[in-house]
C-alpha cells in the first residue's frame, strides 16, 4: 500500500516536492523503475514472493542495452528513452533481496532517478549497469534462470557458513558437496515458487550431514565392504564436482528448458569428461588410498581428497571439445525420455542375495549407511529390490540403479532427462563405463500424449511385432548346452517377485511435484525388457524404434494386473524366448512401416527427413542381422 507521502509525489510535477516526498518515503517503502528481466511478473514473484502493483514509465536520457552476453542494462545517453515500469511499494526487506540479486559483484548499482508516468514525473530508484563488471562476469549468454540459480546458491552457501563459520573455502565446498540433494531440493523449491526461510534451510542442511565413519566401521558386518563403498562415494563426488564446474562455467551449454531435469545435459557432459580422464583419476584414487579404509580418516577427509582430485583433472580446454561433440550430434524430438539402468555383481540373483554373497557391496545392503543417496542424487541412485519397499527407509539387497531424471527418490519425483535419443544412448553407454559394476538391465520410458490422442490403448500386440522388439532389445544367445535362448524373458528376469508375472512393459504416471495428482502427472510408457550391455551399444536406434512403434500402434502395456490370468502376449513371449524362431523378411518390412508411421505422427509431418530415414535403415539392418543370427544358430 502507498504511504501518504508517496501518493503526494505521484501527482506532483515540482522537483522540490518530488525530492521531499522521496526522502519521506525512505525507510518505509520504495518505488523501483525496472526495464529488464523484472518486467516479467514470473521473475518478480520468484524473488519477492509477490507481484507489487506497477505502472508503465519512461526514463529519459538513458539507453537500454541488451547484449547477447549479459542481462539488459541502462547507460546515460542524451536524448535516449528507456521504457519500463515502476514497481510500487517495495519494502526494505524486498529491496535488500533485489540488491542481493542485482548488485552481486557490483554488476548493477542502485541510483535515484526521475521517470515519467501517465500522471507526471516521479522520483524512484533504478539499477544502472556497471559495464566492466558485467563483461567480466558474463562471458557468454546468460538468462534469468542462471542468475536466479546463482542467487539461491549464494543464500544456501551463507547458511552453510553459519554451520561451520571460519572454515576454509575447500571445507565449505566439502560441506556443500556432502549435503548433496538437500541443497538441490532447496534450490528447486525456490524455482517452483516455494520460498524457504533461512531457519528451515539450516534445519534441512543439518539433517543432511554425512555419517561418522568411525562409528560406522565399528560394525563388523559392513567392514569388508567399506573400502568399496568409499571408493564408489568418491567417484560420484569427483563426478559431481565436474558437473558443478560445468554448470558455473558453461551456462549456455548445460541449460535445458522445463519440463526437463535441469541437470540432464550437465550429467551427460560430466560423464564424458570423467570417462575420458578415468586413467588419471584411477591413478590418483590409488595414490590417495580412496578405495580402502584408512585409520583416522573421516568421511569429510575422503570428500576433501576427492574434490582436490576433481580440481586437479578439470580443465576448460579439455571440456570445450566435449561440448562441441555433443552440440554436433544433438537433436530435439517432441517426446521426452527417461531411463533406468540396473547393475549387479550377481545378475538376476541380486534380489535374492544372501548376506555376503556379493563380495564387493553385499548386494548394496549398506547403501544408506554410507550416505550413497546423497552421493548419487544427480543420477537417481538407489537400491531396487523389485519389492514394495519404501525407498530410503529400510536396508535391503537388490540392484544398484540409476533412475535418470528421478531427482527425489523418497518422494518418487522425476522429470524427463531430455528428448534426444542420441543423447540418451550416449549417456547410457557412459554410465556403464563410469560405474564399473556389471550391467544388467535397461528400462526406456517415453512421455506420451493424454486424452483422446493418447498413444496407449487396450489394443493387443501382434506376435510378429513382439519378435521384432525382442530382436532389437533382447538378449539372444546360447545356453551352456549350445541351445539358443532369449535370457531376459526366458530366464525369468522380468517376472515380478510378488505375482511372478512377466513385466515386459508398463504404463506409469510420473510426478514432477509433490502436490500433483494423476490428471497433472506425465503419462509414460516404459519398456522394461532391454538388456544393458557392457560394450558400446546403439540404443539410439532402439529408442527411435520403440517411440515409432508405440506411436504407430498405440498398443497396451504387457503386464498382468494383480491376481489375473496372463495375457496372450506374455504366453507367446515365454514360448518364443525358450525357443527363438526367425521371422520372414516381410514381417520386418511391416514392422518398419509401423515404426515409420509412428515417427510421422510423433513429429506431425508427412515425410521423414533424411536423418530419420537413415535411422529407419539402421533399425532395419539390426533386425535383419539378429534374425540372420537366429537362422544360423537355431
Amino acid at each position: 500500500m502507498q504511504t501518504k507521502a508517496s501518493k503526494k509525489y505521484l501527482h506532483s510535477n515540482s522537483p522540490d516536492e518530488i525530492k521531499r516526498a522521496f526522502k519521506a518515503s525512505q525507510g518505509t517503502r520504495t518505488d523501483l523503475f525496472v526495464y529488464g528481466t523484472l518486467m516479467d511478473d514470473k521473475h518478480v514473484k520468484l524473488l519477492l514472493k509477490r507481484v507489487p502493483p506497477s505502472v508503465p514509465a519512461k526514463l529519459h536520457h538513458y539507453m537500454r542495452v541488451a547484449p547477447s552476453w549479459s542481462f539488459p542494462f541502462i547507460v546515460q545517453q542524451h536524448g535516449a528513452v528507456t521504457e519500463g515500469r515502476i514497481l510500487g511499494g517495495i519494502t526494505p526487506e524486498e529491496l535488500k533481496v533485489l540488491d542481493d540479486f542485482e548488485v552481486e559483484g557490483q554488476l548493477f548499482k542502485r541510483h535515484s532517478t526521475v521517470v515519467r508516468t501517465a500522471k507526471g514525473r516521479q522520483r524512484c530508484m533504478t539499477y544502472i549497469g556497471n559495464i566492466s563488471a558485467l563483461e567480466k562476469s558474463f562471458g557468454r549468454e546468460v538468462k534469468f534462470e542462471d542468475r536466479y540459480n546463482r542467487f539461491i546458491e549464494k543464500k544456501v552457501d551463507a547458511v552453510i557458513a553459519q554451520m561451520d563459520s571460519g572454515s576454509s573455502e575447500i571445507t565449505r565446498r566439502v560441506i556443500h558437496e556432502l549435503m548433496g540433494s538437500a541443497v538441490d531440493e532447496i534450490i528447486q523449491s525456490h524455482f517452483d515458487g516455494n520460498y524457504i526461510c533461512n531457519y528451515i534451510m539450516l534445519q534441512a542442511l543439518e539433517e543432511a550431514k554425512p555419517p561418522r565413519l568411525m562409528d560406522l566401521l565399528k560394525n563388523q558386518e559392513l567392514l569388508p565392504y567399506a573400502g568399496n563403498y568409499m571408493r564408489l562415494a568418491c567417484q560420484h563426488i569427483v563426478f559431481n564436482q565436474i558437473v558443478d564446474a560445468l554448470r558455473h562455467e558453461y551456462l549456455d551449454a548445460v541449460r535445458i528448458a522445463q519440463p526437463y531435469f535441469r541437470h540432464g545435459l550437465a550429467i551427460l557432459l560430466g560423464m564424458l569428461y570423467y570417462n575420458r580422464h578415468v586413467k588419471v583419476i584411477n591413478e590418483l584414487f590409488t595414490e590417495k588410498s580412496l578405495g580402502v579404509v584408512v585409520g583416522g580418516r573421516s568421511y569429510r577427509d575422503y570428500a576433501k581428497l576427492a574434490i582436490e582430485i576433481a580440481d586437479s583433472i578439470y580443465n576448460s580446454k579439455d571440456m570445450q571439445p566435449i561440448i562441441e561433440y555433443v552440440e554436433e550430434n544433438w537433436y530435439q524430438t517432441p517426446t521426452p525420455l527417461g531411463a533406468e539402468l540396473e547393475f549387479s555383481c550377481l545378475g538376476k540373483h541380486a534380489v535374492y542375495a544372501k548376506p555376503g554373497e556379493d563380495k564387493m557391496y553385499d548386494g548394496f545392503h549398506w547403501f544408506k549407511d554410507f550416505d550413497m543417496f546423497r552421493r548419487t542424487w544427480r543420477l537417481g541412485g538407489h537400491v531396487d529390490s523389485h519389492q514394495q519397499i519404501t525407498v530410503g527407509h529400510e536396508r535391503h539387497r537388490g540392484f544398484f540403479e540409476y533412475a535418470l531424471g528421478r531427482y527425489q527418490i523418497v518422494g518418487d519425483l522425476s522429470r524427463p532427462l531430455f528428448a534426444c535419443p542420441w543423447g540418451m544412448s550416449a549417456l547410457i553407454n557412459e554410465a556403464v563405463k563410469f560405474v564399473d559394476i556389471p550391467p544388467h538391465s535397461l528400462h526406456i520410458s517415453m512421455e506420451l500424449m493424454r486424452g483422446t490422442r493418447s498413444n496407449i490403448s487396450e489394443k493387443a500386440h501382434e506376435e510378429n511385432d513382439l519378435v521384432c522388439l525382442m530382436l532389437l532389445g533382447g538378449d539372444i544367445r546360447p545356453d551352456s548346452s549350445g541351445k539358443l535362448k532369449e535370457w531376459r524373458v526366458g530366464d525369468g528376469e522380468l517376472d515380478t517377485n510378488v505375482t511372478k508375472s512377466l513385466n515386459f512393459s508398463d504404463r506409469k504416471f510420473h510426478f514432477a511435484k509433490p502436490d500433483q495428482d494423476e490428471s497433472e502427472a506425465s503419462d509414460v510408457m516404459e519398456y522394461k525388457y532391454i538388456r544393458l550391455n557392457r560394450e558400446d551399444t546403439d540404443y539410439e536406434s532402439l529408442i527411435i524404434a520403440l517411440k515409432g512403434y508405440q506411436f504407430g500402434t498405440r498398443t497396451r502395456p504387457v503386464k498382468t494386473p494383480a491376481m489375473e490370468k496372463e495375457m496372450p502376449e506374455q504366453t507367446f513371449l515365454r514360448a518364443w524366448a525358450a525357443n527363438p524362431q526367425p521371422v520372414d523378411v516381410s514381417v520386418i518390412n511391416k514392422f518398419i512401416e509401423k515404426v515409420e508411421k509412428g515417427l510421422l505422427e510423433e513429429n506431425d509431418i508427412a515425410r521423414l527427413p533424411s536423418a530419420k530415414q537413415t535411422a529407419l535403415r539402421r533399425i532395419e539392418e539390426r533386425l535383419l542381422e539378429r534374425n540372420a543370427y537366429i537362422w544360423k544358430n537355431k
